[in-house]
């Protein structure tokens, strides 16, 4: 590299051209008077003692006040550091301005891909502030930490938060630390290595592989159907099978799958029990919103049992639960339903009684 490159790069790196002037000057030639250091640069005698002090404060240069004021270069290993990190700065800038130059607009696209795990967690942080109805997201306690403040927030505005956090041998420990008393939140833990997976609204899904990937990507899906696949990924392999971090029972309890709700209460409504609940959906025909409130009329899926909870397997073809509100009975289906009268989002169990005597 010639001495003008290396000089820009030491503007670059914060230096006037003064300083690098002189800098490269006293690197050449050792320890010099300021009045040579002028000289021999391109520095101005005016300007040469306030340059070779800025140096100093910064590190780069040691001032011995002898009969005239002489300068030395310093051992570079403070510049040395300061260039190293300057330069992993600007080639992880060049690489995020890429990144986010190449980033698919899910505005207009239904998947796209980005080369870092990081740009997936931002998209995901932006998406649950903006959540309406739930969240399903598997991920490492790190990034469970980096999440957490949005994920309780939008539990708070009554967002069913469900998280799958991969386990670790400090998890315990960790997640003291940890505020999830929110109703709206729970979490179970993965006893098994994952990926990390946010199924949103039941329209957005963000992918990326865990740390034993052979390389860094992120998958972001704005697509209804992969959605739908991507959430029942989410509760077959990091949901059913796993237990809640921290055990509760009160009711009201929100459910955001049908199936899961079903396999709850199955049992209890088949042994003569009145179970009250609220659905949170859409009218199938008119797709607008609507919020209905009654008791559990009927329970159906292939092959039904009505001494035992059924199996994820018995519930993963067709289901669907019949609701009595009061002045009409209506069939509540889950996520993707045709011919119910409510495709439910979010299924609120309110009540479970035996004779008239509520159960907690």
């Amino acid at each position: 590299m010639d001495r003008d490159t290396l000089k820009r790069a030491l503007e670059n790196a914060d230096l006037t051209g003064y300083e690098a002037e002189a800098y490269l000057t006293l690197v050449d030639h050792g320890r010099l008077p300021a009045v040579d250091v002028a000289k021999k640069s391109s520095v101005p005698t005016s300007q040469v003692y306030e340059t070779l002090r800025s140096l100093e404060g910064k590190g780069f240069v040691e001032t011995i006040d002898q009969d005239r004021l002489h300068a030395e270069p310093s051992d570079p290993v403070n510049l040395l550091t300061h260039l190293r990190e300057r330069g992993e700065l600007f080639t992880d800038a060049a690489e995020e301005l890429e990144d986010r130059w190449e980033q698919p607009d899910l505005n207009e696209h239904r998947v796209g891909v980005v080369k870092h795990t990081e740009t997936v967690l931002e998209h995901v942080r932006t998406q649950i502030r903006e959540a309406e109805v739930a969240v399903e997201v598997a991920l490492t306690a790190e990034q469970f930490e980096s999440l957490r403040t949005d994920l309780k927030a939008a539990a708070d505005r009554d967002v069913v938060i469900h998280v799958a956090v991969y386990y670790e041998p400090d998890l315990a420990a960790r997640s003291e630390e940890w505020d999830l008393s929110a109703p709206n939140l729970e979490m179970r833990v993965v006893k098994i290595p994952g990926p990390f997976l946010a199924v949103l609204d039941r329209s957005r899904t963000y992918f990326a592989p865990n740390s034993r990937a052979g390389e860094s990507y992120g998958i972001l899906i704005n697509d209804n159907i992969l959605s739908f696949i991507n959430h029942w990924y989410f509760q077959t392999c990091l949901w059913y099978s796993w237990e809640p971090l921290s055990s509760n029972q009160r009711l009201p309890k929100t459910y955001i799958s049908l199936k899961e709700f079903i396999r709850d209460i199955s049992d209890v409504y088949h042994g003569g029990a009145t179970v009250a609940v609220t659905i949170d959906g859409l009218d199938v025909e008119t797709r607008e919103f609507r919020t209905v409130t009654g008791t559990v009329a009927n329970i159906y899926y292939p092959d039904i049992f009505v001494n035992h909870s059924p199996s994820l397997e018995r519930l993963s073809t067709y289901s669907v639960v019949w609701l009595d509100a009061e002045t009409e009975e209506l069939s509540i289906g889950g996520w993707g339903a045709v011919f119910e009268d409510i495709e439910a989002q979010k299924i609120t169990l309110e009540a479970i009684s035996f004779d008239g005597v509520d159960q907690s």
